[in-house]
């Protein structure tokens, strides 16, 4: 069986916490874009982003979700004419997919270098540091 095509468009929406942009999940074989802003219940938004006003404009801070469900009762408006600069910005801090995770063989070796060099440090300094003392303690005389 083949797996279904997803187009993801981005689009700048708010909702009654804020206002968000992030990429809309849809069928393009069976629906589009409006439709699914304007008719659906429940649409997906991947990797959205809170929008927040900086001097120089809107700047978006990823939520570090991967995607989020938005319920369209909750939508009060939407624009997909997104400035190209905020568009840019918000790419440029698009996690990559698939090339963000390191092969599991190097994850091993880096893993075992750090070991070997943790444990030879361990050796060499195996003093125990002090905490410093309450700020109470040290005003009150010691008693004998």
């Amino acid at each position: 069986m083949q797996a279904q095509p997803v187009a993801k468009n981005p689009v700048l929406f708010q909702l009654s916490t804020g206002l968000y942009l992030g990429l809309v999940c849809y069928n393009p074989l069976y629906e589009s874009l409006q439709f699914v802003l304007e008719k659906r219940d429940f649409f997906e938004v991947e990797w959205p982003a809170l929008m927040i006003t900086q001097e120089k404009g809107l700047f978006p801070v990823l939520l570090g979700l991967p995607y989020i469900t938005v319920q369209r009762s909750q939508l009060l408006w939407y624009t997909t004419h997104i400035p190209a600069e905020l568009l840019k910005t918000y790419q440029a801090y698009l996690p990559l997919t698939g090339e963000a995770v390191p092969p599991a063989s190097t994850q091993t070796k880096n893993l075992k270098k750090k070991t070997s060099i943790s444990k030879s440090s361990d050796t060499e300094e195996s003093k125990v540091i002090p905490l410093h003392p309450r700020k109470g303690k040290e005003d009150a005389p010691e008693s004998s």
